[in-house]
């Protein structure tokens, strides 16, 4: 079970994450609706810092010469799309950065809309074909696509899960107090989370993250 803890801020911060257990960290670059976003100046001390573990996330951005040189001066693990690129724009993210390349799916919070899965497969079907590596269940919220702090619902996110082409994290509202609920999710590769682990927007709390990884621990060994 991959933990990665997203919307990271600082140096600091990064390193208090994997020092607690963070497989990967995740940084917002340049998608101005969200106050964890950091400039490519702001991020690039985490990158060189912590390259081998650290997912660049973007929101609606083309793969234009500006996207290509912001991956080539932060040079990331991988790339989150977290916006509605299509399958051709993700695809092309993967061939011309080559990097893993992992897409967003939202989902509505828990109780509110209604979801098509068969509609959901065939759209992860066709990002599949196009060459990308995997992808994170998150939920969207007024406005928001991540961080809002709102589950879906997780027995539909399952289902979905069940019938994905490629690896799946589970995001969206995990917190200290859930997540044994979250890891149980069948199929899942991982969890990624950013509010329910901050003290503030943006600063993330240590005791949160330590109770986090401590809960993780309890259920896994429980589980076996």
């Amino acid at each position: 079970m991959k933990v990665k803890i997203c919307g990271q801020t600082s140096v600091e911060d990064c390193a208090m994450s994997l020092a607690h257990g963070a497989d990967y960290l995740g940084v917002v670059v340049d998608v101005p609706w969200t106050p964890r976003s950091l400039t490519v100046d702001q991020a690039k001390g985490i990158f060189e810092k912590f390259r081998p573990k650290t997912f660049m996330l973007t929101f609606n951005r083309q793969v234009d010469e500006a996207y290509l040189s912001a991956v080539e001066k932060l040079n990331p693990l991988a790339l989150q799309l977290t916006g509605h690129e299509t399958p051709e724009t993700a695809g092309l993210a993967r061939a011309s950065a080559g990097r893993a390349v992992y897409k967003s799916i939202h989902l509505p919070p828990s109780g509110e809309g209604d979801v098509d899965v068969a509609s959901i497969q065939s759209r992860m079907e066709e990002y599949a074909k196009a060459g990308i590596d995997g992808f994170i269940l998150d939920t969207s919220s007024a406005g928001m696509f991540g961080g809002t702090g709102k589950k879906s619902d997780w027995g539909l996110a399952a289902r979905i899960v069940a019938v994905s082409p490629l690896p799946v994290f589970l995001a969206g509202g995990i917190n200290p107090d859930n997540v044994a609920e979250a890891v149980k999710v069948p199929g899942i590769s991982g969890i990624d989370l950013a509010s329910g682990v901050e003290e503030e927007k943006g600063k993330k709390s240590e005791a949160k993250v330590a109770r986090l990884f401590s809960t993780i621990a309890e259920t896994l060994k429980a589980g076996r």
